[in-house]
């Protein structure tokens, strides 16, 4: 598989939190902006973390120059309260994750991380999960909000620190409709993971090339990554 490029967006594709860990995402915002917002976070599955914060903030009736003001800085606090309040408990990895991930490795592909999470956040998760040896860098939502900015930015870092060929594939497996509309803005290719909050339905309207289950359709999933594979 050399000359494949394949980004994973971690959450509900690889790993998955055991229990409700809203408290860090309240955590983060009494910290930052001194409020005890009202939100549920699964409204805001998928989306990139300083629209959720945002959105949260201007829903709790923060003006526009307050949110602005400390956006970046509660995004990144986030990673810390991440680990503060889940950070040592038990990360669920998905059955058939490492399976995979061994098997990208073993054909040689250059495997990345590209989400709307936190860096911290996402790292926390492999590390608990034994995961982190298989991803090679990453593109995250600490600063960018926009998926199609993060998909580029990944690949343009293949290119740059990896010698990435311009010509070679790129996939992205995710379980967020957003994200695949992303990679396919980017002129990615997506495979959408149904083991989240979305359907089948919703990633093929996003755009997604091929759609599985979950990440345990191994044979599926190999088989798409490799057409045109001389």
């Amino acid at each position: 598989m050399a000359g494949r490029l394949v980004l994973i967006d971690v959450n509900n594709t690889v790993v998955k939190d055991q229990r409700d860990v809203s408290e860090y995402v309240f955590e983060a915002i009494r910290s930052k902006y001194g409020l005890e917002a009202q939100f549920r976070l699964e409204d805001y599955d998928g989306v990139p973390a300083q629209l959720m914060i945002a959105d949260i903030l201007e829903k709790n009736g923060v003006s526009k120059e307050e949110i602005d003001a400390r956006l970046e800085s509660c995004a990144e606090e986030l990673g810390y309260s991440y680990y503060n309040v889940t950070g040592r408990d038990p990360i669920m990895t998905l059955e058939g994750s490492k399976q995979l991930l061994d098997e990208l490795a073993k054909k040689g592909a250059l495997i990345g991380i590209a989400t709307g999470d936190i860096e911290d956040v996402i790292k926390n998760k492999l590390q608990r999960a034994n995961l982190s040896g298989y991803f090679r860098f990453g593109e995250y939502g600490n600063k960018e909000t926009d998926f199609k900015t993060i998909v580029e930015k990944a690949v343009s870092r293949a290119k740059s620190e990896f010698g990435l060929d311009s010509s070679a594939s790129v996939w992205v497996l995710s379980s967020y409709p957003g994200l695949i509309k992303g990679a396919k803005s980017a002129n990615a290719n997506a495979i959408g993971v149904a083991s989240g909050r979305y359907g089948r339905d919703v990633l093929a309207s996003a755009g997604a090339d091929e759609i599985v289950d979950s990440i345990r359709e191994r044979s599926k999933i190999m088989k798409t990554l490799l057409k045109g594979q001389p």
